[in-house]
């Protein structure tokens, strides 16, 4: 197993906050030089700060994945930059309404337009980088709503498109040295939805610092092998 990151190009999707933010810190610990992507630019650019006061590279690429059209245009530009991804952790999502009846067709686009459709976006858009790498790793997040769906019509479809789509990946990338995961967190400790940050305790909301460190041993794991998916569960929620 690799021992850090030196030399290494990570794409991080989602990293202005939340998990993504807590998987880009630890990718630059661990000696990458993190590409943060995320719509928003300000906030963005406060965790690339972050990062390089702690002594680690970043920089951030202002992009709504959802959007083709950027998502080729800030591929072009990571191309011209660093030539290379070795890493790219496709985490951007959007929470959805909770049943049928409230999801409307915006919302269903919506929703499938970031986490769904933007995982492919990304992911064709930077193939070659990735191949250029030589052994690279693409980890998708999706969600334990991508194993037993739930009310939310849009965020269970897109989750459960989530597998198919790292099947393809992984079957694309077999021969050229790109692996692919997807990871199934369980609730995480991240303000989704709005829920205040620090109040559950932690065997029943999960540290996001903790779930990259698990982020971060899969993607220094040994190329001589893949982590076709593992599953995250807080220890008082351990089932589906």
């Amino acid at each position: 197993m690799e021992s850090n990151l030196n030399d290494k190009i990570a794409v991080v999707t989602g990293a202005s906050h939340g998990l993504g933010e807590a998987v880009a810190a630890q990718l630059a610990q661990a000696g990458a030089h993190v590409a943060l992507i995320a719509r928003r630019a300000g906030p963005l650019n406060e965790v690339a700060e972050q990062i390089r006061a702690a002594g680690g590279a970043a920089s951030a690429y202002a992009c709504d994945v959802a959007r083709a059209e950027q998502v080729k245009a800030t591929a072009a530009r990571l191309q011209t930059d660093f030539g290379k991804v070795d890493i790219l952790v496709n985490n951007a999502g959007i929470p959805a309404p909770r049943s049928f009846a409230e999801t409307d067709i915006a919302d269903w686009d919506e929703v499938i337009g970031v986490n769904l459709s933007g995982v492919f976006y990304v992911t064709r858009a930077l193939w070659g980088c990735l191949q250029r790498a030589g052994a690279a790793y693409v980890i998708n997040i999706s969600g334990t709503a991508g194993l037993r769906g739930g009310g939310s019509p849009a965020y269970g479809s897109a989750k459960f498109g989530m597998t198919g789509l790292n099947g393809a990946i992984a079957q694309a990338g077999k021969d050229q040295g790109i692996r692919s995961t997807i990871l199934y967190p369980g609730g995480m400790d991240t303000g989704w939805r709005g829920a205040p940050i620090g109040v559950l305790p932690r065997r029943e909301s999960m540290d996001p610092q903790v779930v990259a460190k698990m982020i971060l041993h899969i993607a220094l794991s040994p190329p001589e092998f893949v982590v076709n998916e593992a599953v995250l569960n807080p220890l008082d929620h351990p089932f589906m």
